[in-house]
């Protein structure tokens, strides 16, 4: 208002320069107009270029808990290797946990690994053996089966012989001795008894070929089990040597730490004992409902702290927090008493705004440092563009004043 009203104090003045009397007409025009002018510059600024007139837009920037990677990661602290209130950069080792029993688990795990390996390659050693074992025993099938043939070839031989010397002696009594008749009866029924043991060896060798395959089978199917023992053993070792990993905490990002309590042979499980902040800053800044509309991602706003006395900071617009907290609804599933809600709400008439605050070399304004935001907002004309220049003055003028408020 009082920027405005200088504007307008300008004005007159520089008619009154120009020879304009100051008469009754003029004073009108000077008090009235000037009224008009307030107004509608309040109005404008309220709208469209809406500022935290409170001074509490507050500095933040992400944290990060500097923690091992799994909360099952547990143990005493080793040693700590950064101090208190210090920068710190990405990849620097800031604390150890005692790492004795992790590496334990990886030797165990590096074992149990070498063991499923070795069982692995017996396996596959098993298979080429009972692979050779039934080629061997396809092989006694087919020698079987060749000496099944001889055998049926030669009754068949001898049976006709016998037949022959019967047929013989029945034309010509006593031209074949007896002796040699029932010589040849004996060797027919010596190849009838060897085609009967050759029957049985060829079945006997049938169901070992069969037996043979099932030990190939069964030998194949040991080696995917091995093959999955192993890679589950792998996976256990791989994941050991992670846990043992985990047991060094770096600093994920640039930043620095605040005043943590962190110490050597303290105890770090599920909670952690110390967390960074990193160098993004942002402003969290209220606006007014009236203007929350004309607020867009990407528009340019400005920021001043009591941190630097007349320094103006820019920013730009992150983005718009759509909900407040006093949104949220119980989690009871319980109907909001209407009085209690509207009491409580009567007031809330801003939401968030997020500014991604731009830090010139040689700044460093603390996390939780509070100041003056303002954001240039959608307008309908671009005549009201004039709007964003009083505000970039009153913030200026802000700017000087913290040199003595913010003693």
């Amino acid at each position: 208002m009082l920027e405005g009203l200088a504007i307008w104090a300008l004005f007159i003045y520089i008619l009154r320069l120009l020879g304009i009397p100051w008469n009754k007409p003029f004073k009108l025009f000077a008090y009235i107009g000037g009224g008009l002018w307030l107004g509608f510059v309040w109005i404008g600024l309220i709208n469209y270029t809406p500022m935290d007139l409170s001074g509490g837009s507050v500095v933040q920037s992400p944290h990060i808990q500097l923690r091992p990677g799994n909360t099952q990661i547990k143990g005493k602290v080793h040693k700590v290797y950064i101090e208190p209130n210090s920068e710190v950069k990405k990849g620097q080792l800031v604390y150890e946990l005692d790492s004795e029993v992790y590496e334990i688990q990886v030797h165990q795990t590096q074992t149990q690994m070498e063991a499923a390996q070795v069982a692995n390659w017996m396996a596959i050693e098993d298979i080429q053996m009972y692979q050779m074992n039934y080629k061997t025993k396809q092989i006694n099938l087919q020698i079987a089966k060749s000496e099944l043939q001889s055998a049926i070839d030669d009754h068949r031989y001898q049976a006709k012989t016998l037949k022959r010397y019967v047929e013989q002696n029945a034309k010509a009594r006593h031209t074949v001795p007896q002796s040699v008749i029932d010589e040849q009866r004996t060797k027919v029924s010596m190849a009838r008894n060897k085609i009967t043991s050759l029957e049985n060896k060829v079945m006997a060798s049938e169901v070992s070929v069969k037996k043979a395959l099932v030990d190939v089978e069964r030998s194949q199917l040991k080696v995917i089990d091995t093959e999955v023992a192993l890679r589950s053993s792998e996976e256990k070792h791989a994941k050991a040597i992670w846990d043992l990993e985990q047991t060094k905490v770096y600093a994920p990002a640039d930043g620095f730490v605040t005043n943590f309590i962190l110490r050597e042979g303290q105890y770090v499980g599920i909670l952690s004992r110390m967390q960074m902040y990193t160098n993004e800053k942002y402003v969290l800044m209220r606006v007014n409902h009236q203007a929350i509309r004309n607020v867009k991602v990407g528009q340019s706003a400005e920021f001043v702290s009591p941190v630097y006395p007349g320094k103006v900071f820019s920013a730009e617009v992150q983005g718009i927090v759509e909900a407040t907290g006093e949104a949220q609804a119980g989690s009871m599933g319980r109907e909001e008493s209407v009085s209690k809600t509207t009491l409580q709400n009567v007031n809330n008439k801003f939401h968030f705004v997020r500014l991604k605050l731009e830090e010139p070399e040689g700044y460093d304004i603390p996390v939780g440092a509070v100041g003056l935001a303002w954001v240039s907002g959608e307008k309908p004309n671009s005549f009201l563009s004039f709007l964003d220049v009083i505000r970039g003055i009153i913030v200026r003028m802000k700017a000087q004043i913290y040199y003595v408020y913010s003693l």
